[in-house]
């Protein structure tokens, strides 16, 4: 039986009619117009497996489809055709050039995975100062193929070109994601101008700049990184940590133990416990006189034997279901979509245990904490702008607001996660989900996982994933974005009546 009759007869009820007769299944080419958006996506899914010319052409064409479940389905599956004209098609009218501005992004994102070979002119070529999410898309992309040996054409030429897009007056996260494809084009070129981007302005930048150092230089990380110690900015303290603690030193657990005792942020603080765990094995928590009093023993030619890996152990703090709260800049993400309303074998919805769940946390954010509350649908409810400080008066107003919320639809994490980045002061982003998107742009969690991590990473922000009533490989998904964000996860099963989670 071929392809499309294979289809055809799966799609019996999804076309509406009767049964369907083998020579009457309609082709592939037909089924990427159906009215049903699973339709077309099975279609695409096929036609990409087909790989024909007539059949990446269709799958092209989709990108620029409605329904994000669709398009994700073409912009994840495009990537995979090895082919010069599947490259020239993408960079053409239909692609790079549409004037459809996600469907440029979609290209800009998919070009850095693209099996064959890319060309530096190709992508930065249309870097765009007038676009700047289109112009970080692009950036990423050639970072992403010089890493995998897929980015071609004059590489030295890249490397002076990025190097001066990093010192241009281009918008932040462009300038630091140009640091971020230096470091994998032109280690020589970055070096060169690394003292005055230490210097930078925007935190980004300097961020970037260690991060790079950490990855390739992890000598010269250790000397930027105490450097960057006391830096204003709390992500670019977070990196300096990381960039301390990659020497493995004596000296590396001095300057995280004075780091310790001297630092105001909850997230840094944790952070330098879980390192200083990590490289020595003691677990002494937030107190940092135990941690000096311990190192001042040591050798003076100490270097770490065995590097642990694990979550930081800091004692009693907040928890929503069984999530520790690791931050003092926190926004909550629920989503509010269909499931959390659904009433099963006459039990209450979801709601009520997640209320429940709310009432047990905010109360007990530690003090200075600031904080928001955003149920989603297929767009974001925002309880406030920005994050706020977390008085009582404020916490009861949120779980007022929580409570009444009677929001419903489908669950756009994305652009959910999007909005609550804009906000300059969260450090953590806490999202409560069953685990699968149902909206928005972006469904398909293979592709939408990393670039929530291209999201978050130029400013360090952190994923917690609490994981309700979900199926084991949509929680794999999730606590591997966490973990890649450094941060936690738990799953949690309320069939079982399981609300303190279980983390991973």
């Amino acid at each position: 039986m071929g392809i499309a009759i294979g289809i055809g007869l799966a799609l019996v009820g999804a076309l509406g009619g009767g049964v369907v007769e083998e020579d009457e299944a309609p082709a592939l080419e037909e089924l990427v117009g159906a009215k049903e958006p699973a339709v077309r996506r099975r279609a695409v899914r096929d036609l990409a497996a087909r790989g024909d010319r007539e059949a990446w052409t269709l799958v092209l064409e989709a990108l620029g489809d409605p329904k994000g479940e669709v398009a994700d389905e073409a912009q994840f599956l495009l990537a995979g055709l090895d082919e010069a004209r599947v490259r020239r098609a993408l960079l053409g009218s239909k692609g790079l050039g549409s004037k459809d501005a996600l469907l440029r992004r979609r290209v800009a994102e998919l070009l850095g995975r693209f099996e064959g070979e890319v060309e530096t002119r190709e992508l930065l070529g249309r870097v765009d100062r007038r676009d700047p999410r289109l112009s970080e898309l692009l950036l990423w992309s050639v970072e992403r193929a010089a890493r995998r040996g897929r980015l071609g054409g004059k590489l030295a030429r890249c490397g002076r070109d990025l190097a001066r897009l990093a010192r241009s007056g281009a918008a932040t996260r462009v300038r630091a994601q140009a640091v971020r494809a230096l470091g994998e084009v032109d280690l020589e070129t970055l070096k060169g101008v690394a003292d005055r981007l230490r210097r930078d302005r925007a935190p980004e930048v300097r961020l970037a700049l260690l991060e790079v150092h950490v990855q390739h230089e992890p000598e010269r990380a250790v000397e930027l990184g105490e450097a960057a110690l006391d830096d204003g900015h709390p992500s670019v303290r977070l990196a300096a940590l990381d960039a301390v603690a990659a020497g493995g030193l004596r000296r590396s657990l001095e300057l995280l133990a004075g780091r310790l005792e001297h630092e105001s942020r909850f997230r840094l603080q944790v952070a330098c416990v879980e390192h200083l765990q990590g490289l020595s094995g003691m677990k002494y928590k937030l107190d940092p006189r135990p941690w000096q009093l311990w190192i001042s023993k040591l050798p003076a030619d100490w270097t770490v034997a065995d590097r642990r890996r694990g979550q930081a152990v800091v004692g009693e703090t907040a928890s929503l279901a069984g999530l520790p709260i690791l931050s003092d800049r926190v926004v909550f993400l629920v989503d509010f979509s269909g499931s959390l309303w659904f009433e099963r074998e006459g039990r209450p919805p979801r709601k009520l245990q997640v209320d429940e769940l709310m009432r047990a946390a905010l109360p007990r954010l530690r003090e200075g904490a600031r904080f928001n509350v955003m149920p989603y649908t297929g767009t974001p409810h925002p309880w406030r702008e920005g994050l706020v400080d977390a008085t009582p008066k404020n916490v009861r107003a949120a779980l007022a607001d929580f409570e009444a919320c009677t929001e419903k639809g489908s669950g756009n994490v994305f652009d959910a996660v999007l909005l609550a980045l804009e906000d300059p002061e969260v450090d953590r982003v806490v999202i409560l989900t069953d685990g699968a998107p149902t909206g928005g742009a972006h469904w398909k969690l293979d592709l939408m996982m990393p670039m929530l991590v291209q999201a978050a990473r130029l400013r360090r922000v952190a994923y917690d994933a609490i994981v309700v009533d979900a199926r084991p490989g949509l929680r794999k998904r999730w606590f591997a974005l966490a973990e890649a964000t450094g941060g936690r996860a738990v799953a949690v099963d309320t069939d079982r009546g399981d609300l303190d989670g279980a983390s991973r």
